[in-house]
């Protein structure tokens, strides 16, 4: 059975936005020609994606945030069943963002980082491109923002989720201030959660991903 993909071309200028769902399919060589973000509408979905010798796999769940850099090239890919949100930014949105940061406009790519300020960017993006109701202005407002957004937390210098999952530099920075000011209590997933505003099984996924241990594993050594 083939593929089955919807899709919506919303503004083909300086971005497009599109909404896909598709059963499973096998992914051709291919190099992006613009930067592609992409937020999981559902899941588990599981993803295998080979670069030269390298194979990475990932299991994307809700909220999940894959990057694909302009001119990043892929030697093709397997994706499970899943519905998706997709942002192609042109390249001169990217070089813009950066000039004004001040930073440089090479971002990595990542495959299925937590990055809740970028998700609701994008859900908010996609309410006012669908519902017509937002400004032309609004929307490269909410344009602009996110791409300062991944010219900040997912350039070469910045960029703390070069492997699967993980949290970018400001939640993992928020993570463990908020750990590190509890040392006289303990604390528990649930809570740590709360204040950053994640499933408790997403920071679990995520914390491990970023700092090779286990957040149970992390409170213990940072309590006891």
């Amino acid at each position: 059975m083939p593929p089955m993909i919807t899709s919506r071309l919303l503004q083909p200028v300086d971005f497009i936005f599109e909404h896909h769902r598709q059963s499973s399919i096998a992914v051709s060589p291919q190099s992006f020609l613009m930067h592609s973000i992409s937020i999981q509408l559902d899941g588990p979905s599981k993803v295998e994606v080979s670069c030269g010798e390298r194979r990475t796999r990932v299991t994307l769940r809700r909220g999940d945030m894959t990057i694909a850099p302009y001119r990043f090239s892929i030697d093709g890919a397997f994706v499970e069943p899943c519905e998706f949100l997709q942002l192609h930014l042109s390249p001169a949105v990217i070089d813009r963002a950066a000039s004004e940061a001040g930073v440089t406009p090479a971002i990595v790519p990542v495959f299925g980082v937590v990055d809740p300020l970028a998700e609701q960017t994008i859900y908010q993006l996609e309410e006012e491109l669908t519902s017509r109701r937002g400004t032309g202005e609004y929307v490269n407002l909410l344009i602009q923002t996110l791409a300062t957004h991944l010219v900040t937390y997912y350039a070469v210098e910045t960029c703390t989720t070069k492997e699967a999952g993980g949290f970018p530099k400001y939640l993992l920075e928020t993570t463990l201030d908020y750990i590190n000011r509890a040392l006289d209590r303990n604390l528990s997933i649930e809570e740590i959660a709360l204040a950053i505003g994640i499933e408790p099984a997403r920071l679990a996924r995520a914390f491990r991903a970023s700092t090779g241990k286990s957040i149970h594993r992390y409170l213990n050594e940072r309590f006891n």
